[in-house]
């Protein structure tokens, strides 16, 4: 008796050292985000609509909680409406935007416009365009652009080197815009918007489409600088542009 008892006591401390289980992981939720439709004359491949990607990543945040949580696209790309998973922030009113590195509080929206891009394809030209949307429902949301897009069509016999854009305003650089009146303001910032196009060979019977995300307003003059393989420029212009939020604006020029 007295031998088993020293060998309880022995075992007693492996015993009192075992890990307590792990409690489970709470799972993550899923968020439904759409993109509202963009009125446009200028037919994106079949689509009139803007496309999810692959690795887009949604901010949302409640009126309660102030950090956002980021939201990861999990299915859907491709389409205008993905599934986004996440871990939902406690509240009853959910912000949603785009992209999440993003400031929105639902009042005022925060961000920045990139001076380089690279050239888009047609089925996804969204690039970074700032997008938000309010709702009760995490799987009821859909979000509306702050911007517009310009889009380019060139024609020629030519292969591009480069592709830069001179507002004669700032167009790219940080910004903040009033969500009640959609009015948007640069700070800072530069007229210039640089495209990567290196490559990209234009055909004389075919438009090439080349997409700007821009600030909402009236430009008096669009300058486009275009620099081939061979080192020669061409230079465009075109007066008097309107930019609209949500919306595609169109021109077109041959290259000689």
């Amino acid at each position: 008796m007295k031998r088993t008892l020293l060998l309880l006591l022995a075992l007693l401390p492996l015993f009192s050292c075992q890990p307590e289980k792990a409690e489970k992981t709470p799972q993550k939720d899923v968020a439904f985000i759409a993109i509202q439709s963009f009125p446009s004359k200028a037919q994106i491949g079949t689509n009139l609509l803007p496309a999810w990607s692959e690795g887009d990543k949604v901010g949302i945040r409640s009126e309660s909680v102030e950090e956002p949580a980021e939201f990861v696209l999990v299915s859907g790309a491709g389409y205008t409406t993905a599934a986004f998973e996440g871990w939902k922030p406690e509240g009853e009113r959910f912000i949603a935007f785009f992209p999440s590195t993003a400031k929105c509080d639902g009042i005022t929206f925060r961000g920045v416009l990139d001076t380089k891009v690279g050239h888009a394809v047609p089925d996804h030209p969204l690039g970074a365009l700032p997008m938000w949307g309010t709702s009760r429902d995490l799987t009821k949301l859909k979000l509306t652009a702050l911007f517009g897009i310009l889009r380019l069509n060139l024609k020629g016999d030519v292969k591009l080197q480069s592709l830069m854009l001179d507002a004669g305003v700032p167009v790219s650089g940080q910004f903040l815009c009033t969500l009640e009146s959609g009015t948007v303001a640069m700070i800072g910032g530069a007229n210039i918007i640089m495209m990567d196009v290196a490559g990209t060979e234009l055909l004389a019977t075919k438009d090439t489409p080349f997409y700007f995300i821009l600030p909402p307003g009236e430009y008096d003059s669009l300058k486009f600088t275009v620099t081939d393989v061979a080192g020669d420029i061409s230079f465009l212009y075109f007066d008097d542009v309107e930019i609209k939020a949500g919306r595609y604006t169109l021109v077109s020029e041959t290259l000689e």
